[in-house]
């Protein structure tokens, strides 16, 4: 089997779909590996690295895509690189077909790809395991980004998450209870942040309570509850997922409209539409936006800040499926693995969620899955 891996700094993208661990691994299960040139260098990784693993160095996206049966994304697919796509290719990665263009989706099923998405990829227990890894990143990484963002010269409001001896610590209001919100949870609460936890689900808010020792607020994610809990937000995290599902709207702006100047917002919702009806995607090179006085925070690839710890993560990751369709091609893979399965978005030429072939008005179809 050959397996592409394509260059997404052009996209503003730090990570690269596999480390060169990663292609030692699928070289040693007998595999080709095509790494674009100059892919890992944002991850620490150089074409050298590659190469002395046994990976083929190729010059451009239309040599990756051209030469391999599987190609790996960590951006969604922009229009070009969907010109570039073969009929009948495996693409693996993160989709987002939920947020995607149409155009876009009727290309690929047009060219009989197979799609299948990291984000609704679904073990058999319901875990996330690329959101779950992830969302281990992402935590601490809201702990940085809200303590910079807080400072005055910012334009914050001049406080340390933590508080000191006599000055109560920030307020930090965590939209979800799932792995993000988890992860965040324990961040902030490590950091010395009073910190409430808005979500529906009694069973992972009792899981938040067991975790914290009953240190963080749990509330149930009512209209009343966010419109309340929001005014006293000095940090304000959405972290709420449905996968393959386009995020709903949590915050409304008049929500934020009431929240303290200065305050800080990190959807990280974004990457699925976001949670929080202000917010809009920004990059790494210009992660803020000011709006209703509220500094907001809306990356969308936010682990690709640090990108070697994320890439190691995904590359880890990956190479198991990757493993699993070389060992029994596609068609058998996506019916011997159920998470293969579960994080189909098409398989010969039909929409394989129903919720993105409604979106779209197209015809659905799922796979039998056994």
């Amino acid at each position: 089997m050959n397996i592409g891996v394509i260059n997404e700094s052009a996209k503003i993208e730090n990570r690269v779909g596999l480390s060169p661990s990663g292609v030692s691994f699928l070289l040693e299960k007998a595999h080709a590996v095509y790494v674009q040139a100059g892919a890992g260098l944002r991850s620490g990784y150089s074409n050298e690295d590659y190469a002395a693993q046994g990976a083929h160095i190729v010059f451009t996206e239309e040599e990756v895509f051209g030469r391999s049966d599987i190609v790996i994304n960590i951006s969604p697919l922009n229009r070009e690189e969907c010109r570039l796509v073969k009929p009948h290719q495996v693409l693996l990665g993160f989709h987002h077909l939920a947020i995607a263009k149409k155009p876009i989706v009727e290309e690929l099923l047009q060219k009989n790809v197979t799609m299948i998405g990291y984000e609704i990829i679904q073990d058999d227990d319901d875990a996330l395991p690329f959101y779950e890894n992830l969302g281990e990143v992402a935590g601490p990484l809201c702990l940085s980004i809200a303590g910079h963002y807080l400072q005055t010269n910012q334009g914050g409001r001049g406080m340390i998450l933590g508080g000191v001896v006599s000055v109560a610590p920030a307020t930090v209001v965590i939209i979800g209870s799932g792995v993000l919100a988890r992860s965040a949870t324990r961040a902030m609460l490590g950091a010395g942040a009073q910190t409430i936890v808005i979500g529906h689900s009694m069973e992972r808010m009792r899981r938040i309570e067991e975790m914290t020792g009953g240190h963080a607020i749990t509330l149930m994610g009512t209209k009343y509850n966010l419109a309340r809990i929001t005014k006293v937000a000095d940090i304000l995290i959405g972290a709420v997922l449905h996968p393959g599902e386009r995020a709903p709207i949590m915050i409304t702006r008049e929500m934020v409209k009431t929240m303290k100047k200065g305050s800080v917002i990190i959807d990280l919702a974004i990457d699925h539409g976001g949670c929080i009806e202000t917010s809009r995607p920004t990059t790494l090179e210009h992660p803020t936006f000011l709006d209703e006085g509220i500094i907001h925070y809306c990356v969308p690839n936010i682990t690709s800040s640090v990108s070697r710890t994320s890439t190691k993560v995904l590359s880890n990751l990956a190479v198991q499926y990757l493993h699993i369709i070389g060992q029994f091609g596609i068609d058998q893979a996506i019916q011997k693995s159920r998470p293969l399965g579960r994080g189909l978005y098409m398989h010969k030429g039909y929409i394989s969620k129903k919720n993105i072939a409604e979106r779209f008005h197209l015809s659905d179809k799922e796979p039998a899955l056994d």
